[in-house]
C-alpha cells in the first residue's frame, strides 16, 4: 500500500492536487458559510478547471513555462505552521506593522500588529472575512472577474495575506513590513493582500517572500495584492521576492488609479527556481501618475520574469518604467512590458525601459517592450538594451589597484543600483541595496549555482 502511495503521489501534478484538495480543504477556508464567497471560490476553480495552468502557448507565458509544478504535485496547507523562525534580512527600519505568514497562514507570533487607530485598519484577510466586512466583500466581488489561471487559483484558495485600510487623508509614516515565508515541502501558499487608500492618503508597503530560516523545500507561492488608490492618494509599494533554490513563484499586483493618484511600485528577484512578478495598472480618472521598475539578479539556473501592463485609459497620465537585469551563469531573465493608451487617453505621457547586463555566454534575456497607441497627442517610448559587463571600466578600476573581483562586483552594484537610487534614496533605497549585497555575497557560496 505505501508503495502504490508513493507511486501515485509521484505522478500526480500541482493541477490534480488542488482540484482534489478543494472539497475538502473548502469548508475550513476563510469565509466559509457565506454566499457570496463560496460562489466566488467556486467560480473562480471552475475556470482554473477548464484553464489549466498557462503554457508557452500562450502569448504571455511564451518565455516562462511551469513545467516544474507539472513535474511535482504542491497543494495548500491545510493548517498554519506552527514553528517558524524569520531569515536574517536587510534592516528596513522603524515600521508601522509587520504580518508574518507562514505558508500560507498569518503566524501571531512573529507578527507585531498595532490597535487599530482613526482611519488606519492593519489585520488579516482571515480576520476580516470571519468578521464579515462589508468592504472586503465589495472588493473582492468586483476583482472576481477572470484575470488568468493563477489569479483564479488564488481566488478559489485564497486562506490568508494582509488588509490595509487607509481612510481619507490618512498617513503611515513608517511602512508596514509584509512578510511570507515557505516552510514545508511541496506546499502551496495563495495568499490575497487588499491594499486600499482613501482620497488624500499615503503609505508604504514591503512585501517580503522568503524561506523560512533553515528551510529550502521545494515550494509554490501564487499571491495576489489587490491595491485601489482613490483620488489624491499615494502608495509606495515594495516586493522583494527571496525563496528558496527549488521554488516556483507567481505573485500578481493589481493597482487601480483614481484622478491625480501615485503609486510607485519597485519588485526585486533574486531567489526561486522560477520566478514571475506581474503588475498590471488601470488609470480609472485623469492625472495619475504611475513607477515601475525592478530587478531581477539571476544565476545559477534560475528562470526570473518580470510582466508589466499599463492600460491608458483616460486622458493625462503618466507612466515611467525602468527594469534592470544582471545575468550569471545559465540564468534566463525575462522583461515583457505593455502599455496600451486608449483612444481618448490624450495628453498621455509613458516612457518603458529595460536593461540586462550578462556575466556569463551562457546567460541569456528576452526583453518584450510594447506600447500600443490608440490616440493622438501623446508622448511615448520604449527602449532596450542587453550587453556584457564594461571591460573598458573593469580595466579602469583595475588600473587603479582595485582587485578584479572587487571590480566586477563594483560595476555590478553600481549597474544595479541605478535603478534603486532612480526609486527612493531614502530608508527603502537603503533596504534594496542591501539585498543586493546580500545576493553578491551569495553569489561566493554558490546557492544558486
Amino acid at each position: 500500500m505505501r508503495m502504490m502511495t508513493e507511486t501515485v503521489a509521484k505522478t500526480m501534478t500541482t493541477t490534480d492536487a488542488h482540484l482534489e484538495a478543494f472539497d475538502a480543504l473548502g469548508p475550513a477556508l476563510p469565509g466559509s458559510g457565506q454566499g457570496w464567497i463560496e460562489a466566488l471560490r467556486r467560480a473562480a476553480l471552475g475556470r482554473f478547471r477548464g484553464a489549466g495552468l498557462p503554457t508557452r502557448r500562450l502569448e504571455a507565458w511564451k518565455f516562462t513555462g511551469l513545467a516544474a509544478l507539472e513535474r511535482e504535485a504542491f497543494s495548500p496547507a491545510a493548517e498554519a505552521a506552527r514553528e517558524a523562525a524569520l531569515p536574517r534580512v536587510p534592516e528596513l527600519g522603524e515600521i508601522a506593522a509587520r504580518l508574518v505568514f507562514v505558508d500560507g497562514r498569518f503566524h501571531e507570533g512573529l507578527s507585531q500588529v498595532p490597535a487599530e487607530t482613526d482611519g488606519i485598519t492593519i489585520t488579516t484577510l482571515a480576520r476580516a472575512l470571519a468578521e464579515g466586512d462589508a468592504a472586503i466583500e465589495d472588493h473582492l466581488s468586483q476583482a472576481a472577474d477572470p484575470a488568468g489561471a493563477l489569479s483564479d487559483l488564488n481566488a478559489a484558495f485564497m486562506a490568508d495575506g494582509a488588509v490595509i485600510r487607509l481612510a481619507d487623508g490618512a498617513a503611515l509614516e513608517t511602512p508596514v513590513s509584509l512578510v511570507f515565508l515557505s516552510s514545508a515541502a511541496h506546499h502551496a501558499s495563495h495568499v490575497r493582500n487588499l491594499v486600499l487608500i482613501g482620497a488624500g492618503a499615503r503609505a508604504r508597503v514591503v512585501e517580503t517572500y522568503a524561506a523560512a530560516q533553515g528551510a529550502d523545500a521545494a515550494s509554490f507561492t501564487n499571491a495576489v495584492t489587490d491595491i485601489a488608490l482613490a483620488d489624491g492618494a499615494a502608495l509606495t509599494h515594495v516586493r522583494v521576492q527571496d525563496e528558496g533554490a527549488r521554488a516556483v513563484h507567481a505573485a500578481r499586483a493589481v493597482v487601480a488609479l483614481g484622478g491625480g493618484a501615485e503609486y510607485a511600485g519597485f519588485a526585486l528577484a533574486m531567489g526561486a527556481e522560477v520566478s514571475r512578478q506581474e503588475t498590471e495598472v488601470v488609470f480609472t480618472a485623469p492625472k495619475g501618475r504611475v513607477r515601475l521598475m525592478g530587478a531581477y539578479l539571476g544565476r545559477g539556473r534560475q528562470l526570473l520574469d518580470h510582466t508589466t501592463r499599463v492600460d491608458h485609459a483616460v486622458p493625462g497620465c503618466e507612466t515611467e518604467e525602468l527594469f534592470k537585469g544582471v545575468l550569471d551563469d545559465h540564468a534566463r531573465g525575462v522583461f515583457q512590458g505593455l502599455i496600451r493608451v486608449s483612444p481618448h487617453a490624450i495628453g498621455t505621457d509613458a516612457r518603458q525601459k529595460n536593461q540586462a547586463l550578462l556575466l556569463s555566454e551562457r546567460a541569456a534575456a528576452d526583453t518584450k517592450p510594447e506600447l500600443e497607441i490608440l490616440a493622438d497627442d501623446v508622448k511615448c517610448a520604449h527602449g532596450a538594451t542587453v550587453g556584457n559587463l564594461d571591460e573598458d571600466a573593469l580595466f579602469y578600476l583595475m588600473a587603479r589597484g582595485v582587485p578584479g573581483e572587487e571590480a566586477r562586483g563594483l560595476l555590478i552594484a553600481g549597474f544595479a543600483g541605478d535603478v534603486i537610487d532612480r526609486f527612493d534614496t531614502g530608508i527603502l533605497g537603503a533596504h534594496l541595496h542591501g539585498w543586493v549585497v546580500r545576493w553578491q555575497e551569495r553569489g561566493m557560496g554558490g546557492r544558486h549555482a
